[in-house]
């Protein structure tokens, strides 16, 4: 696990709160690095009727021995919680960071990067994609 020193949450008007940095960040800096717990296809229907709903994300195609050990069996149907600030970062159409996700010794565990340069105390941003939105029966 890994965090960049700086980082810290900020009211940010209509988007509730956000990710910024105190100092600058150079382009593919890693900001953090956090594990996420898996959320299985019940468990994340299940997450579907709660506020964790816009809080959990996408677990892409994770292996054989995870969707076991998970009882995963649609990776497309199931999601995960992470345990790291990363889950604060606000939606943009031109994002600064993405977060991607790797496999290791039985975790899954998401990274930050950041996708260009982000000048101090910038918000950082990523895309939740084209659908999130919509799906939820905003703009």
């Amino acid at each position: 696990m890994h965090r960049k020193q700086g980082l810290y949450l900020k009211h940010v008007g209509v988007k509730g709160r956000g990710v910024f940095c105190r100092t600058a960040i150079r382009k593919g800096e890693v900001l953090e690095i956090s594990p996420a717990v898996i959320l299985n296809e019940k468990a994340s229907s299940a997450v579907d009727s709660t506020i964790l709903m816009n809080y959990d994300f996408v677990i892409g195609n994770i292996s054989k021995k995870m969707r076991k050990q998970t009882g995963v069996t649609k990776p497309a149907k199931a999601s995960c919680v992470i345990f790291g600030i990363m889950t604060f970062c606000n939606h943009d159409e031109k994002p600064n960071a993405e977060i991607v996700w790797e496999e290791k010794d039985g975790t899954l565990y998401y990274e930050l990067h950041a996708t260009r340069a982000i000048p101090a105390n910038t918000e950082i941003c990523t895309s939740y994609g084209n659908t999130w939105f919509s799906d939820r029966g905003w703009k």
